[in-house]
């Protein structure tokens, strides 16, 4: 029963291992994965201005500003989300590296060698068990 058990566990885990690898790759698809958009509209009188930040999780965002008036007569947002669609492409690439790199440095690990014990000396020499017979 306990072998049951262990196989039902490793197929969990290769289970969880293909959705990892699933949703990571959907992360950088622009109609995969969840967008980010923020607008921040900024205090003033007249001539007030929006931060427009878009990205996806884990990513640092595009960052742009506009006039809100600006916003209300065209698409500005529609620009970053283009520029957004063109940057993905790139950032896989960039994660992918990153994944390489440091999938490298961990199968790269150094063995340390067993140091040699000195050989047996001469058994005539007293040694500290003999001091206390």
């Amino acid at each position: 029963m306990s072998e049951n058990l262990e196989n039902e566990d490793t197929e969990d885990d290769e289970d969880n291992e293909d959705d990892k690898a699933e949703f990571s790759d959907d992360k950088y698809s622009f109609d995969a994965t969840t967008l980010l958009i923020g607008l921040q509209i900024l205090p003033g009188v007249e001539d007030r201005q929006v931060l427009i930040t878009a990205g996806i999780k884990g990513e640092p965002p595009i960052i742009t500003s506009a006039n809100l008036e600006k916003i209300a007569h065209n698409s500005v947002l529609a620009e970053v989300l283009e520029q957004l669609r063109q940057l993905l492409p790139q950032k896989a690439k960039e994660a992918a590296t990153k994944k390489a790199a440091l999938t490298a440095s961990t199968k790269t690990k150094t063995k340390v060698p067993i140091p040699e014990l000195p050989a047996v000396s001469n058994k005539t020499e007293p040694s500290q068990l003999t001091l206390f017979n």
